[in-house]
């Protein structure tokens, strides 16, 4: 049964990103045309992200609100699932390490949704970041990133990277956040061990373990209000308060 499930799935992952990315291609020099290429592709990746859920069996629990305007966007970071379930909850674009950009499909993906991608190690690759970052939020767009710089095992948030937030004080904006949770049905391992991707744990086995899953829980909680800061530490420090205060920590994986 797992592993037809397992079969099935990737399946209709393949044959729903085939279309989806047929569709994009077709529409795309259109969207150019008519200035609109930012606002479609975002679309076109809240589509797909969409039905990704609905492949594996996400069932979402919402607390708060999305953001309706454009905006800058932190959470928390658990798991390549998170960009499947933020984006199929609000048309945005996400800023990424750059190994993402080299991962077989998905990095090819990523990159034609207009993910920006972050040089983790390289300090002077971040002032081009973050020109990037400031001129697709001055022009509307609305941008997903994950200040801890690496996901966990949803125990704990690591302290978030202020250099990541520095665009945001730049324009005055203030940065909208939320916090996630997953959680695996009964019998099954846990969500921090299987939904969870972090540590030393291979991505290939991973994602065949997450696909047999029957379900996911993924619970979402966004903050009421964005935060303004004046600096890009401050804002770092409570932005990271403001989604431990909305966190329902997973338990601790087994070791």
């Amino acid at each position: 049964m797992r592993d037809a499930r397992l079969f099935l799935r990737l399946l209709a992952f393949a044959s729903w990103t085939l279309a989806l990315f047929l569709i994009w291609a077709l529409c795309a020099p259109g969207a150019v045309l008519a200035r609109r290429l930012p606002r479609w592709r975002a679309r076109v990746q809240q589509a797909w992200s969409r039905g990704v859920c609905r492949i594996l069996g996400v069932h979402f629990e919402i607390q708060g609100h999305p953001p309706r305007q454009a905006c800058l966007l932190a959470a928390n970071h658990l798991s390549y699932l998170d960009v499947v379930v933020l984006g199929a909850l609000l048309p945005c674009a996400f800023v990424a390490k750059s190994e993402v950009a080299r991962w077989p499909v998905l990095g090819f993906l990523a990159r034609s949704m207009g993910t920006l991608f972050v040089e983790r190690e390289n300090r002077r690759a971040l002032p081009g970041l973050g020109q990037r970052m400031r001129a697709r939020l001055a022009r509307g767009e609305t941008l997903v990133l994950f200040p801890e710089g690496t996901s966990t095992a949803g125990s704990e948030v690591l302290p978030f990277r202020p250099a990541l937030l520095a665009p945001a004080v730049a324009l005055g904006l203030p940065v909208s956040y939320a916090a996630l949770h997953y959680d695996t049905p009964s019998g099954e391992r846990p969500a921090s061990e299987v939904v969870c991707w972090w540590g030393d744990m291979t991505f290939g086995a991973h994602v065949l373990e997450l696909l047999r899953l029957p379900r996911i829980a993924a619970r979402v909680c966004f903050g009421s209000e964005a935060i303004l800061a004046p600096d890009r530490k401050t804002l770092a420090v409570r932005l990271r308060n403001a989604v431990l205060e909305r966190l329902q920590p997973l338990s601790q994986p087994h070791v």
